[in-house]
């Protein structure tokens, strides 16, 4: 299964990264990019585990955990799209 991302979400997490780096050290930027992209990717293995959501019709919600973000997928036969990350203290949408 392919996971693709949005331009939104590819924005978000430039603005997640950039924070990071302006509030602390690169090493932790770089320890979130990480630990995004690690739980993103585990999603091949088992899409479908994650929670439908009722912010976005169509859409799952994954919680990153460890971290304050929630990631918005949708999930189709052959692929995993990345709608947003959103920090979970955002209403959003």
């Amino acid at each position: 299964m392919r996971i693709t991302w949005t331009i939104e979400a590819l924005d978000d997490l430039e603005n997640i990264l950039a924070y990071y780096y302006e509030q602390s050290w690169p090493v932790t930027a770089e320890a979130v990019e990480a630990r995004i992209a690690l739980v993103i990717e585990k999603l091949r293995d088992f899409p479908e585990r994650i929670r439908a959501s009722d912010r976005i019709p169509g859409a799952r919600e994954l919680v990153i955990h460890r971290l304050p973000y929630i990631a918005f997928v949708r999930v189709t036969e052959d692929e995993i799209q990345v709608l947003n990350i959103v920090h979970s203290m955002r209403k959003f949408p």
